[in-house]
């Protein structure tokens, strides 16, 4: 076949709208240069088509439990976790986490994710389950997850090991005359679950009286 050199590829100068299924043309400035730009908001695509959800324990009522400190044992006792089932053909991909210490005295160091290599086998359950996704529609997660203010047993989960540190760090001390701390990281999808895998936050330890909150945000991506 013939390659004709002269043929032009033309883009449109201004912006293009268009749905589902259509094609539209690159779009250029008016000196003719290639646009490009990151969609804005950043995660409004996934978000608009129900692909994101979030998970809260708004607060524990107990000091950390041990199923939340590093390499916790199988089935430990559980405040907050998520998991992807095995066959939901979907990734889970981690994008936002947050915690909030409200009282007590934390330990020295900070957290870290944690994985399971197996999915707990429990049903999801929560204090605040998830009702819908980021758009505000009816919820349809594979995820399983717990939220428990005292701790709940992870049945079906092995000895939890840990991936990295969590950008989040505390020095040991005591939060009661600083009414709370709240902490976010930004993971950008940089931890993913694939099929029957969970995630937990881990401390390196309990500290003394120590009450927190957490939170979880993610997208559920084809795997």
């Amino acid at each position: 076949m013939a390659i004709d050199y002269n043929t032009r590829v033309q883009g449109r100068i201004g912006q293009n709208y268009g749905a589902d299924g259509i094609s539209v043309d690159m779009r250029q400035n008016r000196t003719g240069a290639l646009v490009t730009a990151d969609e804005s908001p950043k995660y409004y695509e996934m978000v608009s088509r129900g692909q994101v959800f979030s998970l809260t324990l708004e607060a524990g009522t107990t000091a950390i439990s041990a199923g939340n400190l590093i390499n916790a044992a199988a089935a430990a006792s559980t405040q907050f976790a998520l998991w992807n089932p095995s066959g939901s053909g979907k990734n889970i991909a981690l994008l936002k986490f947050g915690v909030m210490v409200i009282s007590g005295t934390s330990p020295i160091s900070g957290l870290m994710h944690s994985f399971s290599a197996t999915a707990p086998t429990i049903a999801s359950s929560a204090v605040d389950p998830v009702v819908c996704n980021n758009v505000g529609l009816s919820a349809s997660c594979v995820a399983g997850y717990l939220t428990h203010a005292s701790g709940s047993n992870l049945t079906g989960s092995t000895q939890l090991k840990t991936i990295r540190s969590a950008h989040i760090a505390f020095s040991a001390g005591t939060f009661a005359a600083l009414g709370g701390y709240n902490a976010l990281e930004i993971l950008d999808g940089d931890i993913v679950l694939p099929p029957n895998t969970a995630w937990v936050p881990t401390w390196q330890a309990a500290g003394t009286s120590m009450l927190v909150g957490y939170s979880i945000t993610w997208a559920e991506l084809p795997a």
